[in-house]
């Protein structure tokens, strides 16, 4: 099977597990030794390009009646329908993977000539429902999202098969798309590179946040509802490419997804949290779990999912400052419960989140539905 995988790619240093799925991707195809794969990706915007998916239409972007997330997904997609092309012209593929979702929303032609499978991992709705983002477009949401919600409805029942990262995405897609073949999956990640580590002695516990939109991804929260203790009975670890003002017990550090030294903070990390307040399925929650480091995160998007519904994390509603409070002070208090939590959560990367399985399974959806394709059409 020759398969054709298109990533959107790194956008910037906000949105960077783009880069993860790839590394996914190639650790499981030595277990797919059936498969011929290609790996292409859209690139960079180039400066035209950003200007017309993002640039303020005059009075229009104070209501938000520019349809500023439509011209964004329309730019992207456009752009990966050209690379899709280029690709086939040169090496016809059997499947097209293509991650994110919101790439292919102009391939429902493209999908007419070949297979095509849609990673999800958040709909446009859901995206735009998250707590952070109540503010924003509030006066026109469902009038600006809707021609991106009819487009990816109709990218949906269009593919062969819909990937979603988690049972709360597979529910959206499933009653956004009723026609769509939509199946619960993901990738995976490198369980032999995030694994537990021997922690280094050291004065008082570590919580470790990391997030590239520093305050969407509530690390402000986290310095808030640790008040006093910061610096005097716990530090913390801030892994962000954003400002943020020094003070006594806090580490800022710029790192990217794949540095060693954020995997050493991972591992030697007493508790992870990340009290976001918009977000999909965040890597950093899974490496955390996978790292053996106990998680605390908000009901927000996947995250509930990943946790299996706080029993392998501690899940607490999001923007609720006393929750989070009470939540880390009950961890940081309690060794025994945190591995506890930190032993639930390596197991269930184990069983559900080792890339090495993960692929092999993911080429039998793509055979399934190309059976069941083919089946319908009598071909």
């Amino acid at each position: 099977m020759r398969v054709l995988f298109l990533n959107e790619g790194n956008l910037g240093s906000y949105i960077m597990g783009q880069a993860q799925l790839e590394q996914a991707l190639h650790i499981g195809l030595p277990y797919t030794p059936e498969v011929q794969a290609r790996f292409a990706g859209v690139g960079p915007l180039g400066r035209v390009a950003h200007s017309a998916a993002t640039r303020p239409i005059g009075a229009l972007a104070s209501t938000g009646l520019d349809f500023r997330t439509l011209r964004w997904h329309l730019v992207q997609a456009l752009r990966a329908r050209r690379a899709v092309h280029k690709e086939l012209r040169t090496w016809p593929a059997d499947v097209v993977h293509v991650h994110s979702h919101s790439i292919a929303l102009t391939m429902a032609g493209v999908m007419r000539t070949v297979p095509m499978a849609l990673s999800v991992d958040t709909t446009v709705r859901d995206w735009w429902s998250m707590p952070a983002q109540l503010d924003m477009q509030r006066n026109h949401r469902e009038i600006t999202i809707a021609p991106s919600v009819a487009l990816e409805r109709r990218a949906c029942e269009h593919a062969a098969v819909v990937l979603a990262w988690t049972a709360w995405v597979r529910r959206s897609v499933e009653s956004s798309a009723p026609g769509a073949r939509v199946v619960e999956h993901h990738p995976g990640l490198d369980l032999d590179r995030y694994r537990p580590a021997p922690r280094r002695p050291r004065a008082c516990p570590r919580v470790l946040f990391v997030g590239g939109r520093f305050v969407a991804k509530g690390g402000q929260d986290l310095l808030d509802a640790l008040g006093d203790r910061l610096g005097e009975s716990v530090e913390v670890d801030l892994v962000t490419p954003e400002d943020v003002p020094e003070r006594p017990g806090v580490r800022i550090h710029r790192l990217g997804p794949s540095d060693p030294q954020l995997l050493d903070l991972q591992q030697q990390a007493d508790l992870f949290c990340l009290p976001s307040k918009a977000d999909a399925v965040p890597w950093a929650v899974l490496e955390a779990m996978a790292c053996g480091t106990p998680v605390l995160s908000t009901r927000v998007g996947g995250i509930g999912d990943l946790l299996e519904d706080g029993s392998a994390g501690v899940l607490v509603p999001a923007d609720n400052p006393r929750a989070l409070r009470d939540g880390l002070q009950s961890l940081l208090d309690d060794s025994s419960k945190c591995e506890s939590l930190a032993s639930r959560a390596r197991a269930r990367c184990e069983q559900r989140y080792d890339a090495r399985l993960q692929l092999p399974a993911m080429i039998e959806h793509f055979r399934e539905a190309l059976e069941d394709d083919r089946a319908y059409t009598g071909s």
